[in-house]
């Protein structure tokens, strides 16, 4: 199995582990109504009408076909055929002799209540599961994750009250959302870096993050799991900024790449310094860092003819090589992937912060639905989302079919 297709399973196997004693089938890692089935329903048994796991599902498949609220995943439901809802598991209503799909109110309540960590969690091994990406390592860089932090704009009450969150961890060369926690309220990114990636298999994988989590423990951290890091330093980490900033980068040879596109041209370059002794200077004193790094990057707007430039200093743990310039700098150009591929998606097409919804888990579950349609429309060849979406509402089965859901 691909490294990246075993990420998260075995710590969803842990917590679901009635449901694949009950259904030992292989067909269980591919069904993600199966795994939303295992999820603890956080209702009162009395007054139950409809399961939670077709609940969860029916969301997922009309989020998938572009359902941004609850209201439009309730509309969704209702205009859904049979053949449909008995796929997603809806209840069976003999009095009528027809599948009803749960009202608005009813998901609204269910995703206010349910267990996030644990949807997260049933989520990325699903994605991770179905992800082939990076199958012969041995012939290519090693794969790499970027871990990132959003917050929630719509749910900062208007008294500037705490709002909601989330630090995820994608790929980046599928941006396969591989896990993703809620940062509690007067809490640091910097205290769930290692809680989320707690739940991903990272060996022999390089992790990429911003300066906010260049820190010693977090590369000790990663380094005990097995993993690389790409750290980016700012210049408020003023002891570290300095001793990378007086490495003689004048002497070091730089790799030099240019292009075009989105109306501007941009020429970068790349420096990579050996750490240690190096040329008289003094060591670098950070936990299994092998080289320093420097990037410059100078922009031409075309229209304007406007310049920029912008230089970021860096470390990594990366060694042999792979520790090479054009393989750093492509690290540090698709880190911002996360922010492009998911969360600029989740503002853009899904209006994410435009939402108002604030009770419960309902904020972060809707994020993790977007983020599992995201990824799912990404695993299919679909690169502008935006586009993705009608074409999946024309036909209500297509959801069902990314979803991997028997029809």
């Amino acid at each position: 199995m691909p490294a990246e297709q075993s990420c998260l399973i075995p710590v969803v196997v842990d917590r679901l582990a009635p449901v694949i004693a009950s259904d030992a089938d292989s067909r269980w890692a591919a069904d993600l109504r199966k795994q939303l089935a295992g999820i603890p329903d956080p209702r009162d048994r009395r007054g139950v009408r409809h399961p939670i796991g077709s609940i969860l599902a029916l969301a997922a498949a009309a989020v998938v076909a572009g359902a941004q609220s609850f209201t439009a995943i309730g509309e969704w439901a209702a205009d859904a055929p049979q053949s449909v809802l008995a796929a997603l598991g809806a209840r069976f209503d003999p009095r009528h002799a027809r599948y009803a799909a749960p009202d608005e109110a009813t998901v609204r309540r269910v995703a206010g209540r349910v267990d996030g960590d644990l949807l997260d969690d049933v989520i990325s091994s699903w994605l991770a599961h179905r992800d082939t990406s990076n199958t012969d390592p041995a012939e290519t860089p090693p794969a790499a994750i970027a871990v990132d932090g959003k917050s929630l704009r719509g749910t900062f009450a208007r008294t500037g009250g705490a709002g909601v969150h989330l630090l995820a961890a994608i790929t980046h060369n599928t941006a396969t959302v591989l896990g993703q926690r809620q940062v509690p309220a007067g809490n640091s990114e910097i205290t769930w870096f290692q809680p989320l990636l707690d739940t991903i298999d990272l060996t022999g994988r390089v992790v990429t993050a911003d300066a906010l989590h260049t820190t010693a423990e977090h590369a000790r951290y990663l380094h005990q799991r097995g993993a690389y890091y790409v750290f980016t330093v700012k210049e408020n980490q003023h002891r570290l900024h300095g001793l990378l900033d007086t490495l003689p980068w004048h002497e070091i040879p730089a790799h030099i790449t240019s292009g075009s596109g989105h109306g501007r041209s941009e020429r970068r370059t790349v420096q990579l310094a050996p750490l240690g002794d190096f040329l008289g200077y003094p060591a670098i004193d950070f936990p299994h860092a092998s080289h320093a790094f420097l990037i410059e990057r100078y922009t031409t707007h075309h229209t304007s003819r406007k310049r920029s430039a912008h230089a970021a200093l860096g470390l990594t743990s990366l060694t042999g090589r792979y520790a090479h310039p054009a393989h750093i700098g492509d690290y540090v150009r698709s880190h911002w992937h996360i922010e492009n591929k998911l969360h600029w998606v989740r503002d853009v097409t899904y209006k994410e912060d435009q939402s108002r919804t604030r009770t419960g888990t309902a904020p972060r579950v809707m994020a993790s639905l977007r983020n599992l349609a995201t990824s799912t429309h990404r695993h299919t060849g679909h690169t502008n989302i935006a586009q993705a979406l009608p074409h999946t509402a024309r036909n209500t089965t297509r959801a069902l079919t990314l979803l991997a859901i028997p029809t």
